[in-house]
């Protein structure tokens, strides 16, 4: 009878956790999008890399073009007003969690707690206001890229300014998108926020996971360690351990794979306007593919943020080394975020902090 049950677990834990998620590689989700939205987005994100290209700065048309992307929080429900305050706020927020990661950035021993900082309060916003995916994370992106963003104090001003411009650009084709949505479409009703106390437990995981996930990167002595935070905060965001444990194959799969078309994309050495339309035809394959199936979307992510973060800087010797660390930063962020799913998911630990954040909420004037 013990055999037969352990042999019938042992089945249940195969299927869930090898079968299903390897079985989901192979399927593709309907995509709920309008066809034209990804050419809105790309064509956003691109064309401030297209400027600079022209103007023979692509170091900033890439910056720029960092700040663009907070047009993927444009939401699709609700009026104009609505939407654009949503874009606003999260602009103010790239350039604000850019700029801590800056500071950070010339005063190291920062780094931990101004990452805890940045991703506790995107976290929060993002669940509070119910922002769908990818919610706050490219602008955790830009806070990670910029702690380290080899910059002197004298240029700060100048690059914040670059990834605003490239933020105010993305709210004005995110204004012409969002009326033409709501001339074609009817608006549906804003979902009402959350409270505090039930999603602050959480937050608090996520946050303290995503800087101890750095922080393991940095006592590890990975070079710029940007990736693993990211990796680790989109495991996290699953409503479940096993969607948690499929997005986390799906992306070192999807990873795996990218690594080879960034490898390729940065031996051809394109010409700046090369890296541009490139730049396009990458954000257009992601948000194409993103509803229908991750792991495709990743191989296009996987390029795209090491152009961003690092294609103006990149020495024809170093493409190999480049590839083979942002790979393994990237099971490590994974590792770190299924530990924290299981952490987050685990219900002794939510009834004792949900217990400590009631206390403490309490306490405040909120």
């Amino acid at each position: 009878m013990i055999n037969k049950r352990v042999f019938h677990l042992d089945n249940i834990i195969t299927h869930q956790y090898i079968k299903h998620p390897l079985t989901t590689l192979t399927q593709f989700n309907r995509n709920p999008r309008p066809w034209h939205m990804p050419l809105f987005v790309a064509f956003a994100i691109s064309f401030p890399v297209m400027v600079g290209a022209y103007l023979g700065d692509l170091r900033m048309g890439l910056l720029a073009s960092l700040g663009a992307m907070v047009i993927l929080n444009l939401p699709y429900t609700g009026s104009l007003l609505s939407r654009m305050t949503t874009v606003l706020a999260c602009s103010f927020g790239m350039v604000a969690c850019f700029a801590v990661g800056l500071v950070a950035h010339n005063v190291p021993i920062l780094t931990i707690p101004l990452m805890f900082f940045v991703t506790f309060w995107c976290t929060l916003f993002s669940r509070y206001y119910k922002l769908p995916p990818p919610a706050g994370l490219f602008i955790i992106m830009a806070s990670a890229i910029a702690l380290f963003m080899p910059a002197p104090v004298s240029q700060i001003p100048q690059l914040i300014g670059v990834v605003a411009l490239g933020a105010l650009f993305a709210g004005m084709v995110a204004c012409f998108y969002a009326l033409l949505l709501i001339y074609n479409e009817p608006v549906l009703p804003v979902k009402a926020p959350m409270p505090v106390q039930v999603i602050l437990g959480d937050t608090l995981i996520v946050s303290a996971f995503i800087a101890l996930s750095l922080l393991l990167a940095l006592w590890l002595e990975m070079p710029k360690p940007y990736w693993v935070p990211m990796s680790c905060y989109v495991i996290m965001q699953g409503m479940n351990f096993q969607s948690i444990w499929i997005k986390q194959i799906h992306r070192i799969v999807g990873t795996a794979i990218g690594m080879l078309l960034a490898w390729l994309l940065l031996s051809v050495h394109l010409s700046d306007m090369g890296v541009a339309l490139g730049i396009f035809g990458m954000m257009f394959c992601i948000e194409t593919f993103v509803v229908r199936h991750y792991g495709v979307a990743v191989i296009f992510i996987t390029p795209l943020t090491i152009f961003l973060a690092e294609y103006s800087a990149v020495q024809p010797t170093a493409i190999s080394e480049i590839i083979v660390t942002r790979f393994w930063d990237t099971v490590l962020g994974c590792l770190m975020g299924v530990l924290g799913g299981i952490v987050i998911l685990s219900p002794i630990v939510r009834q004792k902090l949900q217990v400590i954040v009631d206390k403490v909420v309490a306490k405040l004037p909120i």
